[in-house]
């Protein structure tokens, strides 16, 4: 049986409205080789503050398309996101189409912090754009193609 997120919107919604969490198993390959489809889980809560760079967001495109991504940069106009295993930017994403962001991620009955070291230094080698492009150029762009 297939489940689509839009079926549990409200609820989601409602759960981290009221200060709860959501867990959330993401599909799709955009946040390789962070997140992983069918292996990986990530744990939502409500936007205490204005998200800022590298925070991960769940968010709902204005085509009613979910996504969850990271945030490369903050502007007047919008936040600047791309899914960890992309190169292509998406610009314009405006505060009320972000439902919730990523506090952890849960892999092997652990769940690993978005402030931890670990998760940091991830950042800041796989997360740097420029690195990333190279990277996909040289050894193509999916992330792990044998999977």
């Amino acid at each position: 049986m297939e489940f689509r997120l839009s079926d549990y919107d409200e609820i989601i919604r409602e759960v981290l409205d009221s200060g709860g969490e959501f867990q959330l198993f993401p599909r799709g390959t955009s946040m390789l080789p962070l997140i992983r489809e069918k292996r990986d889980y990530v744990i939502l809560v409500q936007c205490a503050e204005r998200p800022k760079p590298k925070d991960i967001i769940f968010y709902q495109r204005k085509n009613g398309q979910y996504v969850l991504h990271r945030i490369l940069k903050v502007r007047e106009d919008g936040y600047v996101l791309c899914g960890d295993n992309q190169a292509w930017l998406e610009y314009g994403i405006q505060d009320e189409q972000i439902i919730g962001k990523v506090k952890y991620i849960g892999r092997k009955g652990k769940k690993l912090s978005s402030q931890s070291a670990r998760l940091r230094l991830y950042e800041r080698i796989w997360c740097f754009l420029p690195l990333r492009k190279i990277y996909f150029r040289v050894a193509g762009h999916r992330y792990l193609k044998n999977i």
